[in-house]
């Protein structure tokens, strides 16, 4: 499908950052690391999100 979204696997580390950064930005937390870890019940994996909150 043309100009459909690319899933999380498709996208690079620096992308797969900036899409969290993005959703997080409203809450005033900066995205510091997004990786994939396994998941026993989430299709076999998971994306782990770390974060810091600013004040």
């Amino acid at each position: 499908m043309v100009g459909a979204p690319l899933s999380m696997e498709d996208l690079t580390d620096a992308q797969r950052l900036d899409r969290f950064a993005r959703k997080y930005a409203h809450d005033s937390c900066q995205v510091k690391e997004v990786r994939r870890v396994p998941h026993d019940s989430l299709s076999g994996y998971a994306w782990s999100v770390r974060f810091v909150e600013s004040s």
